[in-house]
Protein backbone atom coordinates (compact mmCIF):
# COMPACT_ATOMS: atom_id res chain seq x y z
CA UNK A 1 0.00 0.00 0.00
CA UNK A 2 1.40 3.60 -0.88
CA UNK A 3 1.98 5.46 1.97
CA UNK A 4 -0.40 8.47 1.78
CA UNK A 5 -3.32 5.41 1.01
CA UNK A 6 -1.85 4.14 4.40
CA UNK A 7 -2.24 7.30 6.10
CA UNK A 8 -5.41 7.48 5.09
CA UNK A 9 -6.64 4.35 6.15
CA UNK A 10 -5.12 4.32 9.50
CA UNK A 11 -6.75 7.70 10.49
CA UNK A 12 -3.66 9.71 10.28
CA UNK A 13 -4.29 13.47 10.93
CA UNK A 14 -7.81 12.48 11.94
CA UNK A 15 -7.31 13.48 16.07
CA UNK A 16 -3.91 15.23 16.62
CA UNK A 17 -4.12 13.78 20.37
CA UNK A 18 -4.40 10.17 18.75
CA UNK A 19 -1.58 10.83 16.37
CA UNK A 20 0.49 11.99 19.44
CA UNK A 21 0.08 8.41 21.39
CA UNK A 22 -0.15 6.23 18.38
CA UNK A 23 3.55 4.86 19.42
CA UNK A 24 2.36 4.34 23.38
CA UNK A 25 -0.34 2.55 21.85
CA UNK A 26 0.98 0.24 19.44
CA UNK A 27 3.65 -0.61 22.44
CA UNK A 28 0.84 -1.60 24.91
CA UNK A 29 -0.94 -3.74 22.21
CA UNK A 30 2.25 -5.51 21.70
CA UNK A 31 2.32 -6.27 25.20
CA UNK A 32 -0.98 -7.50 25.46
CA UNK A 33 0.20 -10.01 22.39
CA UNK A 34 3.41 -10.99 24.68
CA UNK A 35 1.75 -10.84 28.18
CA UNK A 36 -1.40 -13.26 26.70
CA UNK A 37 -0.03 -15.77 23.94
CA UNK A 38 -2.11 -13.60 20.90
CA UNK A 39 -1.86 -12.07 18.22
CA UNK A 40 -4.22 -8.59 17.37
CA UNK A 41 -5.36 -8.67 14.27
CA UNK A 42 -7.32 -5.49 14.17
CA UNK A 43 -7.48 -2.48 16.15
CA UNK A 44 -9.21 0.70 16.61
CA UNK A 45 -10.23 3.50 18.52
CA UNK A 46 -14.21 3.89 19.68
CA UNK A 47 -16.28 6.24 21.26
CA UNK A 48 -15.88 10.01 21.34
CA UNK A 49 -12.82 10.02 19.34
CA UNK A 50 -14.13 7.78 16.44
CA UNK A 51 -17.50 9.64 16.23
CA UNK A 52 -16.03 13.05 16.28
CA UNK A 53 -16.52 14.91 19.00
CA UNK A 54 -13.98 14.27 21.60
CA UNK A 55 -13.43 16.94 24.28
CA UNK A 56 -9.41 18.45 25.10
CA UNK A 57 -9.58 15.49 27.67
CA UNK A 58 -11.05 12.37 25.86
CA UNK A 59 -9.79 9.27 26.85
CA UNK A 60 -8.24 6.66 23.99
CA UNK A 61 -10.60 4.07 23.74
CA UNK A 62 -8.82 0.99 21.79
CA UNK A 63 -11.12 -1.53 20.85
CA UNK A 64 -8.71 -4.98 19.77
CA UNK A 65 -9.58 -8.28 17.72
CA UNK A 66 -7.30 -11.03 18.88
CA UNK A 67 -6.20 -14.57 17.49
CA UNK A 68 -4.66 -17.28 19.59
CA UNK A 69 -2.36 -19.77 18.46
CA UNK A 70 -4.60 -23.22 17.06
CA UNK A 71 -4.21 -24.93 20.51
CA UNK A 72 -6.10 -22.55 22.58
CA UNK A 73 -8.82 -23.41 20.66
CA UNK A 74 -8.45 -27.44 21.56
CA UNK A 75 -8.70 -26.89 25.01
CA UNK A 76 -11.73 -27.96 27.62
CA UNK A 77 -11.39 -24.69 29.41
CA UNK A 78 -10.12 -22.51 26.60
CA UNK A 79 -8.22 -18.95 27.69
CA UNK A 80 -10.71 -15.86 28.07
CA UNK A 81 -12.03 -14.67 25.30
CA UNK A 82 -12.63 -10.75 26.33
CA UNK A 83 -10.48 -8.67 27.77
CA UNK A 84 -11.12 -4.84 29.54
CA UNK A 85 -7.71 -3.21 30.43
CA UNK A 86 -8.62 0.01 31.81
CA UNK A 87 -6.01 2.00 34.03
CA UNK A 88 -5.38 4.63 36.16
CA UNK A 89 -4.49 6.33 33.28
CA UNK A 90 -5.89 8.03 29.94
CA UNK A 91 -5.72 4.48 27.65
CA UNK A 92 -8.70 2.06 27.91
CA UNK A 93 -7.84 -1.19 25.99
CA UNK A 94 -10.32 -3.97 25.36
CA UNK A 95 -10.91 -6.77 23.34
CA UNK A 96 -12.94 -9.87 21.95
CA UNK A 97 -11.42 -13.19 20.58
CA UNK A 98 -12.32 -13.94 16.45
CA UNK A 99 -14.77 -16.11 17.96
CA UNK A 100 -16.63 -13.99 19.76
CA UNK A 101 -15.76 -11.23 17.42
CA UNK A 102 -17.65 -14.21 14.97
CA UNK A 103 -20.83 -14.56 17.70
CA UNK A 104 -21.76 -10.79 17.96
CA UNK A 105 -21.04 -10.24 14.32
CA UNK A 106 -24.08 -13.07 13.77
CA UNK A 107 -25.96 -11.04 16.16
CA UNK A 108 -25.30 -7.45 14.34
CA UNK A 109 -23.72 -6.17 17.44
CA UNK A 110 -23.76 -2.34 16.80
CA UNK A 111 -20.59 -1.70 19.06
CA UNK A 112 -18.45 -4.24 17.01
CA UNK A 113 -20.37 -2.51 13.43
CA UNK A 114 -18.71 0.46 14.72
CA UNK A 115 -15.41 -0.50 15.32
CA UNK A 116 -14.91 -1.99 11.62
CA UNK A 117 -16.13 1.55 10.04
CA UNK A 118 -13.82 2.97 12.42
CA UNK A 119 -12.02 6.25 11.00
CA UNK A 120 -9.30 5.59 13.14
CA UNK A 121 -6.77 2.35 12.85
CA UNK A 122 -3.89 1.43 15.33
CA UNK A 123 -3.10 -2.15 14.10
CA UNK A 124 -4.38 -4.37 11.20
CA UNK A 125 -3.96 -7.83 9.70
CA UNK A 126 -5.06 -7.07 5.88
CA UNK A 127 -6.38 -10.69 5.38
CA UNK A 128 -8.57 -10.49 8.60
CA UNK A 129 -9.67 -7.43 8.50
CA UNK A 130 -10.62 -7.05 5.08
CA UNK A 131 -12.79 -10.22 5.69
CA UNK A 132 -13.94 -8.74 8.86
CA UNK A 133 -15.11 -6.18 6.98
CA UNK A 134 -16.55 -7.27 4.17
CA UNK A 135 -18.85 -9.41 6.53
CA UNK A 136 -19.82 -6.20 8.55
CA UNK A 137 -22.26 -5.53 5.58
CA UNK A 138 -23.17 -8.79 4.88
CA UNK A 139 -24.38 -9.28 8.71
CA UNK A 140 -25.86 -6.22 9.37
CA UNK A 141 -29.12 -6.68 11.04
CA UNK A 142 -31.42 -3.34 10.55
CA UNK A 143 -33.74 -4.57 13.12
CA UNK A 144 -31.62 -5.18 16.16
CA UNK A 145 -29.34 -2.53 15.40
CA UNK A 146 -32.81 -0.43 15.55
CA UNK A 147 -33.53 -1.62 18.82
CA UNK A 148 -29.92 -1.66 19.95
CA UNK A 149 -29.87 2.45 19.79
CA UNK A 150 -33.68 3.15 20.47
CA UNK A 151 -32.18 1.41 24.18
CA UNK A 152 -28.85 3.50 24.09
CA UNK A 153 -31.21 6.99 23.52
CA UNK A 154 -34.18 6.15 25.33
CA UNK A 155 -31.58 5.44 28.45
CA UNK A 156 -29.83 7.94 28.09
CA UNK A 157 -32.56 10.61 27.93
CA UNK A 158 -34.97 9.06 30.73
CA UNK A 159 -31.72 8.97 33.10
CA UNK A 160 -30.26 12.43 32.73
CA UNK A 161 -32.12 14.31 30.67
CA UNK A 162 -35.95 13.87 30.53
CA UNK A 163 -37.69 16.66 32.92
CA UNK A 164 -33.95 18.01 33.78
CA UNK A 165 -33.77 21.32 33.76
CA UNK A 166 -30.06 21.84 33.58
CA UNK A 167 -28.62 18.65 32.26
CA UNK A 168 -25.23 17.78 31.58
CA UNK A 169 -24.59 19.48 27.95
CA UNK A 170 -22.76 16.67 26.30
CA UNK A 171 -25.45 13.70 27.36
CA UNK A 172 -27.61 15.23 24.39
CA UNK A 173 -24.96 13.65 22.33
CA UNK A 174 -25.04 10.53 23.40
CA UNK A 175 -28.59 10.25 23.13
CA UNK A 176 -28.63 12.29 19.68
CA UNK A 177 -26.00 9.70 18.35
CA UNK A 178 -27.71 6.61 18.43
CA UNK A 179 -30.75 8.51 17.41
CA UNK A 180 -29.48 9.81 14.15
CA UNK A 181 -28.16 6.15 13.07
CA UNK A 182 -31.78 5.12 13.46
CA UNK A 183 -32.61 7.57 10.99
CA UNK A 184 -29.85 6.73 9.03
CA UNK A 185 -30.83 2.80 8.77
CA UNK A 186 -34.26 4.09 7.63
CA UNK A 187 -33.47 6.33 5.00
CA UNK A 188 -30.53 3.97 3.78
CA UNK A 189 -31.17 0.74 4.94
CA UNK A 190 -27.66 0.03 6.07
CA UNK A 191 -25.15 0.34 9.26
CA UNK A 192 -24.54 4.13 9.60
CA UNK A 193 -20.87 5.29 9.46
CA UNK A 194 -19.20 5.42 13.07
CA UNK A 195 -18.27 8.98 11.77
CA UNK A 196 -21.23 11.30 13.76
CA UNK A 197 -20.60 13.97 11.03
CA UNK A 198 -20.88 11.67 8.14
CA UNK A 199 -24.43 10.29 9.86
CA UNK A 200 -25.74 13.93 10.09
CA UNK A 201 -24.61 14.62 6.63
CA UNK A 202 -26.99 11.67 5.45
CA UNK A 203 -30.09 12.18 7.11
CA UNK A 204 -33.10 14.82 6.62
CA UNK A 205 -33.31 17.00 9.60
CA UNK A 206 -34.77 20.60 10.23
CA UNK A 207 -32.61 23.44 10.35
CA UNK A 208 -32.92 24.32 13.64
CA UNK A 209 -32.29 20.74 15.38
CA UNK A 210 -28.96 20.86 12.78
CA UNK A 211 -27.50 23.83 14.06
CA UNK A 212 -28.65 23.07 17.92
CA UNK A 213 -26.26 19.90 16.76
CA UNK A 214 -23.77 21.64 15.36
CA UNK A 215 -23.50 23.48 17.97
CA UNK A 216 -23.23 21.04 20.62
CA UNK A 217 -20.24 19.33 18.59
CA UNK A 218 -18.25 22.31 18.64
CA UNK A 219 -18.68 23.08 22.69
CA UNK A 220 -17.45 19.88 22.94
CA UNK A 221 -14.74 19.80 20.63
CA UNK A 222 -13.24 23.37 22.02
CA UNK A 223 -13.47 22.73 25.78
CA UNK A 224 -12.36 20.22 27.91
CA UNK A 225 -15.97 19.62 29.73
CA UNK A 226 -18.96 21.68 28.44
CA UNK A 227 -21.13 21.57 31.76
CA UNK A 228 -24.58 21.71 32.45
CA UNK A 229 -26.83 23.96 30.87
CA UNK A 230 -30.34 24.95 30.58
CA UNK A 231 -32.73 21.96 28.81
CA UNK A 232 -32.98 22.74 25.36
CA UNK A 233 -36.71 22.19 23.72
CA UNK A 234 -35.73 22.04 20.25
CA UNK A 235 -33.66 18.81 21.23
CA UNK A 236 -36.19 17.34 23.78
CA UNK A 237 -38.55 17.79 21.18
CA UNK A 238 -36.41 15.99 18.24
CA UNK A 239 -35.59 13.33 20.78
CA UNK A 240 -38.95 12.35 22.10
CA UNK A 241 -39.94 12.00 18.55
CA UNK A 242 -37.48 10.02 17.27
CA UNK A 243 -38.05 7.87 19.76
CA UNK A 244 -41.26 7.34 19.30
CA UNK A 245 -40.61 7.06 15.70
CA UNK A 246 -37.52 4.77 15.61
CA UNK A 247 -40.00 2.05 17.70
CA UNK A 248 -42.40 2.08 14.68
CA UNK A 249 -39.64 1.48 12.46
CA UNK A 250 -37.86 -1.71 14.66
CA UNK A 251 -41.76 -2.76 14.69
CA UNK A 252 -41.77 -2.45 10.58
CA UNK A 253 -38.05 -4.48 10.16
CA UNK A 254 -37.51 -7.61 8.99
CA UNK A 255 -34.41 -9.45 10.48
CA UNK A 256 -31.88 -10.28 8.19
CA UNK A 257 -31.58 -14.25 8.44
CA UNK A 258 -28.52 -15.34 6.92
CA UNK A 259 -26.47 -18.48 6.86
CA UNK A 260 -23.26 -18.86 9.85
CA UNK A 261 -21.17 -20.22 7.21
CA UNK A 262 -19.58 -17.37 6.20
CA UNK A 263 -18.83 -17.00 9.18
CA UNK A 264 -17.78 -19.88 10.04
CA UNK A 265 -15.15 -20.01 7.29
CA UNK A 266 -13.66 -16.54 8.57
CA UNK A 267 -13.14 -17.87 12.32
CA UNK A 268 -10.97 -20.96 10.53
CA UNK A 269 -9.02 -18.92 7.91
CA UNK A 270 -8.37 -16.37 10.82
CA UNK A 271 -6.69 -19.37 13.20
CA UNK A 272 -5.37 -21.83 10.31
CA UNK A 273 -4.49 -19.42 7.98
CA UNK A 274 -4.27 -21.05 4.05
CA UNK A 275 -5.56 -24.25 5.66
CA UNK A 276 -8.72 -22.68 7.48
CA UNK A 277 -11.39 -23.26 4.28
CA UNK A 278 -14.22 -25.45 5.20
CA UNK A 279 -16.83 -27.12 3.45
CA UNK A 280 -20.73 -26.06 3.98
CA UNK A 281 -21.88 -29.33 5.54
CA UNK A 282 -22.45 -28.53 8.98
Amino acid sequence: MAPELRKQSEGLGVDAAVDRVRSEIHQRLKAVEREHNLRVVFACESGSRAWGFASNDSDFDVRFIFVRPVEAYLKLRPPSDAFDLQGNDDFDLAGWDIRKTAELMRKSNSPLLEWLDSPIIYERDEAVSARLIELRDRYFDPKKSVYHYLSLAGGIFGKYLDGNPQPVRKKYLYAIRPLACIRYIEQHGCQPPTRFESVLEGIDLEGEVRNAIGQLVADKKASREIGVGASDPILNNWITTTLKHGQAIAESLSPNDISNHELDSMVAEAILGDHGSIGEAG
